[in-house]
């Protein structure tokens, strides 16, 4: 994912549908270091997106795996699990200057335990109108300030001890965003940039391991609580420069990919859900006005979708997110149909219904990154998607006119609301 193509640097993600994330150049502040709790352990199922060359493993299915017992702190239930994929792709990414709130952001302190906001399953984050958006493009919004939202990275300003010495996010949203009517937002990669500083890239970039789809599992098993804390502390920083508005933080892409087979130490899904649960309250209690999204792998099996959502039914999070395209009878892939391995479940409604969330798309980052079929299909074949509970496009590689295009398309459309 990335601001067409980030400005600087190749992006490396080839699985269809992957997310490649950003990576940002490090702050100049020493953010304090944080000790690890090391606490609690969490569970997944599914594989990295991006990667390079298993995408048959994962979409064949995967088989049904299972935790080896109880890990140290975890709930020991049997997850299915996902096949593995390669990792996403990782474009280069320069963080933005300055920081909100001054000095270093250490991820100590540990989250709210009680008074989680609960989910807002009825989420209007944009109005009821279906809205469409784009990533940051760098620098002045007021090009795409007609847009519904804009969205960027964060959690690149991470360093290897988990110290954040900048908030750039919070930067972003006084110095870009503030001055516009676009909602913003955050696509919140922080496990996947904690692993990059500690020597775990893609699976792509060093697919014979370490990776994120070898040691990611393990590396959270080892900081849980100070990787949520993390959160924690991104959020109240975000909240002191932005108040009212909705903020949606689009979770780890691809966080079913934990539970994988190819993980060392491989989390459950009652683990994984449970870490969803946590990073959510992290969130949601110190930033109210925040809604949280958790990512949908569109290769996952059937069993494993439905399994990887009931893990999650105690998270409160607000919306799914996902890659996918509008005009293939409802499928998220271009390629999917009534004969795919996952036909019963890889589309916007089944997932709809299922978690009874609305959904945002967005059309990937860099090499798996797909051309806009979405300012461009029909009128009906958007409606469609409404109905499927779609409310939001987020555009990665928007054409010139982009802009004028969606503006012209959205009269067009029916209510996201009920």
């Amino acid at each position: 994912m990335a601001a067409a193509l980030w400005a600087a640097g190749a992006c490396s993600s080839d699985k269809p549908g992957e997310q490649g994330a950003p990576v940002g150049t490090a702050g100049t502040a020493a953010g304090a270091p944080v000790t690890a709790a090391g606490s609690g352990a969490v569970a997944g199922a599914g594989a990295d997106r991006g990667g390079a060359g298993s995408v048959a493993a994962g979409r064949g299915g995967a088989g049904a795996g299972g935790s080896a017992g109880a890990p140290a702190g975890g709930a020991g239930s049997v997850a299915s699990a996902a096949g593995s994929g390669g990792s996403a792709g990782v474009p280069a990414v320069a963080g933005s200057s300055g920081a909100a709130g001054g000095g270093g952001m250490a991820a100590a302190a540990a989250p709210p335990t009680g008074n989680c906001p609960a989910p807002v399953l009825d989420a209007k984050p944009f109005g009821c109108k279906f809205a469409f958006g784009t990533n940051d493009p760098g620098g002045s919004l007021a090009g795409i300030s007609e847009l519904g939202f804009v969205s960027k990275w964060v959690g690149y300003e991470l360093d290897k001890s988990g110290g954040l010495p900048r908030c750039d996010g919070c930067s972003w949203l006084t110095m870009n965003v503030a001055s516009t009517p676009l909602i913003p937002v955050y696509y919140a990669y922080f496990i996947g940039f904690f692993g990059k500083a500690n020597g775990l890239p893609d699976g792509n970039e060093n697919p014979n391991g370490p990776n994120l789809t070898t040691d990611a599992a393990q590396l959270i098993r080892d900081h849980r609580e100070q990787l949520i804390g993390v959160y924690a502390n991104y959020a109240k920083q975000t909240a002191a420069v932005w108040k009212d508005k909705p903020l949606v933080w689009l979770l780890e892409g691809d966080f079913v990919q934990y539970t994988a087979e190819s993980q060392k130490n491989r989390l459950n899904l009652t683990e994984l859900g449970a870490l969803s649960r946590d990073i959510t309250c992290a969130i949601k209690s110190n930033m109210p006005n925040a809604l949280v999204a958790v990512n949908q792998s569109t290769w996952n099996a059937d069993q494993v979708t439905k399994d990887f959502w009931s893990a999650l039914k105690d998270s409160n999070y607000d919306l799914v997110w996902t890659t996918g395209v509008p005009n293939n009878m409802g499928f998220f892939e271009k390629g999917s149909n009534s004969g795919s391995y996952n036909k019963d479940t890889a589309t916007y409604k089944f997932v709809h219904e299922f978690t009874g969330r609305k959904i945002f798309v967005d059309t990937s980052f860099g090499l798996s990154g797909m051309s806009d079929s979405w300012s461009g299909a029909s009128a009906a074949d958007l409606n469609a998607r409404i109905a499927d509970g779609v409310i939001a496009a987020n555009v990665t590689m928007p054409a010139s006119n982009y802009v004028a295009t969606v503006k012209a398309l959205v009269p067009m459309l029916t209510p996201t609301c009920k």
